[in-house]
């Protein structure tokens, strides 16, 4: 990701629009965050590992200043019903601004 980011930022065009970071490892994530310059977005976080990793991502997340696409994602999986989708999303709303 580190050589990746450095490479893609090198171009002035590419270095003037903001940077999506995904990855299903949060220390690719992270190394990404460390090496663009401006505005990320990260894709994505979500609750499947449990709410202290959660926030300890979103926390990290916010230190660089970046948006973040939050998934539907608990500590039962992924949500398949609108009812599912509409909990997950209260929950993680809540806890990102509370």
């Amino acid at each position: 990701m580190t050589k990746f980011v450095r490479l893609a930022l090198s171009d002035p065009d590419i270095a003037k629009v903001p940077i999506m970071i995904d990855s299903s490892k949060f220390e690719v994530i992270e190394a990404g965050l460390q090496n663009c310059q401006g505005k990320c977005i990260v894709n994505s976080i979500s609750l499947k590992e449990g709410e202290d990793v959660f926030k300890e991502h979103a926390r990290k997340i916010m230190l660089y200043g970046a948006a973040v696409i939050v998934m539907a994602f608990d500590e039962e999986g992924q949500a398949a019903t609108a009812a599912d989708k509409i909990r997950i999303c209260k929950r993680a709303f809540k806890i990102l601004t509370e």
